[in-house]
This record gives structure tokens, sequence and C-alpha cells, in this order.
């Protein structure tokens, strides 16, 4: 049996569950599973809203006694799970295709797999912030001096506060994060990692790699894709991290760019969206090149017009 784990973060409200909710009735998961829905940091006068949603779908509620990190939480909902696999979406996934979990679930059985995701990316925070120092950086390949892209990335950030980039970061300009805590802790680009916002493996596994106690910030974007991120301890120890497509064709981590999954084209194999993939897919052209330049360097495939 497979837990479907999704979070639901209350200072959100509840818009991004209804969303969820919609993609999840409209989608058929394909596979045997049971959905567990986690409350966190979830409001007393949220409730009533709340379970009234949650009415709509047969689950299991688990409700964490504080707000924490999402890697944290996920590694707290672990040990009250008894499932062979596990699969997490965050509070902004939305499901986009039929069988999405029995695809994962596929790509999972693929030799060798160790960890599954609708996306992942080759971002590197050190790398960027090397970029924003003037020092050698992969990004000065593809963002020349004087070419703009970083008081691009600045007026981005002026319209999206808030909105999180791949690797962690929850604004463009990364005012969470120190230039120096960029840079140490994270490898230079390409620095591949599976995004979290919907990943599965075995439950074996991810009580080895998630920990309860990233309950900062910094800790979790370390955890999703830093030095010793999930993804980098998969790879490390000899196993594969796989996206997987809409299709359920299944992409090594060198393989990731023409997937055309996250930050690539027009997305159009991508099965689980968020916040992330609707701000490039909303974007103009330009944007949408800076984006996958960001995520994939000189191997950025061309984003064409909406």
């Amino acid at each position: 049996m497979i837990a479907v784990v999704h979070l639901i973060w209350g200072p959100l409200g509840l818009d991004p569950l209804r969303r969820f909710l919609a993609s999840y009735e409209a989608h058929p998961a394909g596979a045997e599973h049971e959905l567990v829905m986690v409350l966190n940091g979830v409001e007393p006068h949220q409730r009533a809203g709340l379970e009234a949603e949650l009415a709509r779908v047969r689950h299991r509620p688990i409700e964490l006694a504080d707000p924490v990190q999402d890697l944290a939480a996920y590694a707290q909902v672990l040990a009250r799970l008894e499932h062979d696999r596990v699969c997490f979406v965050n509070s902004h996934s939305e499901l986009l295709v039929a069988d999405w979990l029995r695809k994962l679930d596929g790509a999972l059985d693929e030799p060798r797999a160790g960890l599954v995701g609708a996306s992942g990316s080759w971002a590197s925070l050190r790398s960027y912030a090397f970029r924003k120092l003037g020092l050698p950086s992969a990004y000065g390949r593809v963002w020349p001096r004087g070419g703009g892209a970083l008081e691009e990335f600045r007026r981005i950030e002026s319209e999206r506060v808030g909105a999180p980039l791949p690797g962690g970061a929850r604004s463009f300009v990364y005012t969470a994060l120190t230039l120096a805590d960029m840079t140490f802790g994270f490898t230079a680009f390409p620095s591949p990692h599976l995004r979290t916002n919907g990943f599965m493996a075995e439950r074996s596994l991810l009580v080895r790699l998630l920990d309860a106690g990233a309950r900062r910030k910094f800790n979790a974007y370390r955890l999703e894709s830093g030095r010793r991120s999930i993804t980098a301890q998969v790879l490390e120890s000899g196993l594969r991290a796989l996206v997987v497509d809409s299709e359920g064709n299944a992409f090594d981590s060198d393989d990731w760019p023409g997937s055309e999954t996250f930050w690539s084209g027009t997305q159009r194999h991508l099965m689980i969206s968020d916040n992330q993939t609707r701000i490039y897919q909303s974007a103009d052209p330009g944007r949408r090149r800076l984006l996958a330049q960001y995520a994939w360097g000189e191997h950025a495939p061309a984003a064409p017009a909406r």
C-alpha cells in the first residue's frame, strides 16, 4: 500500500487545499493508496472550513503539534505510517494527469531507482551567489555582465514576493539567506535535485533521508538542494533519482532538461504543478528564458511563447 501525504499549511488559507482536492477528484491516482492529510500550523478559527473541505474525500488526518518546515513535517509523519512506499505532495501541488501515482510507482520499480519525482532542477544557490558577487560561476556563461539578468530577477521579486525558487529559496533575491549561507553547504552548478513538491520513495529509505529536526528554513533548503540533499544522498549510494513525466517516462538526472517538466519548453509533460511552475507558465518569453537558464544553465531548452 502507498501513502499519499498532502501537507496543509495553515497560513496559506483554504485556496491551495481546494485546488489540490479538485485536481485529486479530477485525476484518478491509478494505484491503490491511502490519502493522508497533514495539518501543519492550522489555527482554531480555520478548523470548521478545513473540515468542510476535507469531507469531500476519504482520508486519514494527522495533526502536528507545532508548525514546522515541510520536510521536517514529512519526517514526523513517517513515524506514524506503516506503508511500504510514501508519496509526498506539498501545499501548492496540483495534479494534472490521471494515473499520476501509478506512473510514479512504476518508475520506482525501475532497476536501482531510489527516489522519483514529478520535476527536478540543476539550479545551484552557490553558483548564483558567486554570480551576484562577480566571481566565476556557471551562470556567468548565460548571464554575462551588463545583460540585465540579475536586475530582472529583482523585478520579478518585487512582483512576486515570497514565491520560492527551486533549490529552496523563498524569494528570487534570497532575502532569507545571506550570500555566505548560499555558498557553504551547497555545490556548484549543476546541482541536480528532485523538487519536493511531488516525490516518492520507499518509506524505509525516506526515514533515513529526512530529518525531523530540520525546522529552520535554511536547514530545509540544504535538505532539498544542498551538498547533502536527499537527492545527493540517493545518488551517492549508487541509486537513481528519476524525474517522471506525464506519460510515465522516467529520466535520469543528466536528461532532466529535455523532459519538459520544469522550467523547460512549455512544461507540456509536467505531471504535478505548483506555484513555481505556474510562475513560469504565466511568464513572457524573456522571463521564461531567464528561469530556464537558472534551472538548466547552458542546457536550457528553448522557451517558446505562451
